[in-house]
């Protein structure tokens, strides 16, 4: 490609200087906006946790613990009918030794039937190991209509509530909620994930006024333990972490996997 030399004005010039630090100021905003975020950047210190997976590779839960910032932390026990988290059991057992709260979620499909992702969702899970109420984990549509979706999602919930004795949490992000889900799930927890240009204004805000009360923040925070990025989540909505444990005298223990 050839390029022509351009005689410039120089009022021309210092509109084109002007436009170039413009772009390098915001430029640098994005980088800020988005670079890593660190544990505490939203809410209070005393209500932080994190959400794994086999993504984060083999975790230091005492250094995770040592800073004592993390109260709490979702595992990823498993996905549709069939994925079940490699890193699942060693998870919750370092977590749990660590001296974390440990709760597990199960990532939902639509369009996969519902008692067959309990039933894997329940190969992974002994309620006994558990401290926090389970979550849902709901992001993808499935070329389902909202009706449908909420349908399948409220026969999981019911099947969690028939055996753990309480309504399981609802993670998804603002945008999917506030789309597909809302007004059909009032008497949930909800956990609600709102990164970027949010950061720092109050926590998620739904269109039916439902409250979320655990919000994730960040999915791009740094922590001791960790290698590379992790989701960061705080308590929000003067949700405490008794809120969200886990009841076990009210679960149903004989069908519970032992």
């Amino acid at each position: 490609m050839t390029t022509k030399k351009i005689h410039k004005s120089p009022h021309i010039l210092a509109k084109i200087i002007i436009g170039v630090l413009a772009v390098a100021v915001v430029s640098a905003g994005v980088i800020l906006l988005f670079s890593a975020d660190s544990v505490g950047d939203c809410g209070d210190d005393t209500k932080q946790g994190i959400d794994v997976s086999h993504h984060q590779g083999v975790i230091d839960w005492a250094s995770v613990a040592h800073s004592g910032m993390i109260k709490f932390a979702y595992i990823k026990a498993s996905e549709g009918s069939r994925h079940q988290d490699t890193k699942y059991l060693y998870n919750t057992e370092q977590a749990r030794a660590a001296g974390i709260a440990v709760g597990s979620y199960h990532y939902f499909h639509p369009n996969v039937p519902v008692q067959e992702q309990y039933d894997n969702f329940m190969q992974m899970v002994s309620i006994a190991t558990q401290d926090l109420i389970p979550v849902i984990d709901v992001e993808e549509r499935g070329r389902k209509p909202s009706k449908q979706i909420c349908d399948s999602l409220k026969k999981f919930t019911h099947l969690v509530e028939s055996q753990w004795g309480v309504r399981p949490i609802i993670y998804t992000h603002q945008h999917y909620y506030n789309t597909l889900l809302q007004q059909s799930f009032d008497k949930h927890l909800l956990w609600i994930a709102r990164y970027g240009i949010y950061k720092y204004k109050p926590h998620p805000t739904l269109e039916d006024n439902h409250p979320c009360s655990v919000w994730q923040y960040s999915n791009r925070g740094r922590i001791d333990g960790i290698n590379g990025d992790v989701d960061l989540n705080t308590l929000c909505n003067d949700v405490e972490l008794q809120d969200i444990l886990l009841d076990k005298s009210l679960t149903n223990t004989i069908t519970d996997r032992l």
